[in-house]
């Protein structure tokens, strides 16, 4: 609806779903045996290793036979102070079923097929929005301050105290609060477009874990950015793209930090004729040592963890002829 200087909107959505089937594995309980003695040399004896042989229990399956359904919405006002400038306030609730995410996870009744809890069939994102708009000679600019409560029913691969790897249930709530900001400049063939979101975020709720309550949520870093500067002239573009994170912690635990980092792409666009286009794009320009991931919460006696790293410097080039 819009009068004036006001304009007002909204939607609904509401989801249904049926979730039929079967799974295999020895983790869904029931006596469902994952291990039994097998011949796999076939010399008519079982070695002790033989003895130890993983199986899919097939002759029983786990059952599952549920329905979810769930109703989202999101609700808004624009208020336009002057030309170039603008308030907004919205308010969101919005679902997403939980999927393969509960499945071989105790959500499930494996024998019946049931949830064992009904909201587990999905988790639900609620958000409330205010910011400002500002449009005027080529600059750009948005702000949002928002506040934000999440549910997640999940299972995740992370660590014991000793170092080896479990995969672990979760039942939990989050709540954030922080402010978005994205902005744009273009002056001739000079542009910038930059991002940043701020974000305060702790969990809410844990059903397995109380003690998780309040701490940081893992690989949530206070500060995430971005910026984009490059001039585009007529055959040639030429920029940057850098994109960076401050510190998080490494599981939710928060004992280990993961570091900040900052990795430069650049890029370089020719146009030596019409329809001919030859690009050349570096990532990781400087070739930073970023840790994106780690299993354990904490530094094991061995001093050795498991991670994951973004790529080291890599360059590619491509040539691109439109007909």
């Amino acid at each position: 609806y819009h009068i004036g200087k006001i304009a007002i909107g909204g939607s609904a959505r509401y989801d249904m779903g049926t979730v039929r089937g079967s799974l295999y594995g020895a983790e869904l309980g029931g006596g469902r045996v994952g291990v039994a003695p097998t011949d796999l040399n076939g010399d008519g004896k079982i070695s002790a290793p033989e003895a130890q042989t993983a199986t899919l229990p097939l002759g029983r399956p786990g059952n599952v036979d549920y329905d979810y359904h769930y109703l989202s919405y999101s609700a808004g006002v624009n208020y336009r102070i002057a030309e170039p400038l603008a308030v907004f306030a919205r308010y969101s609730r919005g679902g997403r079923a939980s999927a393969e995410k509960i499945l071989f996870t105790p959500a499930v009744n494996y024998d019946t097929g049931k949830l064992v809890d009904p909201a587990s069939a999905y988790d639900t994102v609620k958000q409330a929005e205010l910011g400002l708009k500002f449009r005027k000679s080529g600059v750009t600019v948005n702000v949002t301050g928002f506040s934000a409560k999440t549910g997640e029913r999940n299972a995740q691969v992370n660590s014991k105290p000793d170092g080896s790897i479990q995969v672990e249930n979760i039942v939990r709530g989050y709540e954030a609060k922080g402010v978005e900001v994205e902005a744009g400049v273009r002056r001739g063939p000079f542009s910038v477009t930059a991002g940043a979101t701020y974000s305060d975020a702790k969990i809410a709720s844990d059903a397995l874990h109380p003690t998780f309550v309040g701490n940081t949520p893992r690989h949530q870093a206070d500060l995430i950015f971005e910026v984009t500067p490059q001039v585009e002239m007529k055959y040639v573009t030429v920029g940057a793209n850098v994109i960076g994170t401050t510190s998080s912690y490494a599981q939710d635990t928060n004992q280990l930090k993961l570091p900040g980092y900052a990795l430069v792409n650049a890029f370089v666009q020719v146009r030596p004729m019409e329809r001919v286009q030859l690009m050349l794009n570096v990532n990781n320009l400087f070739d930073k040592l970023a840790i994106a991931q780690t299993l354990q919460a904490s530094i094991p006696a061995s001093g050795v963890i498991l991670g994951r790293a973004y790529n080291g410097r890599t360059v590619s080039a491509t040539l691109r002829y439109s007909f």
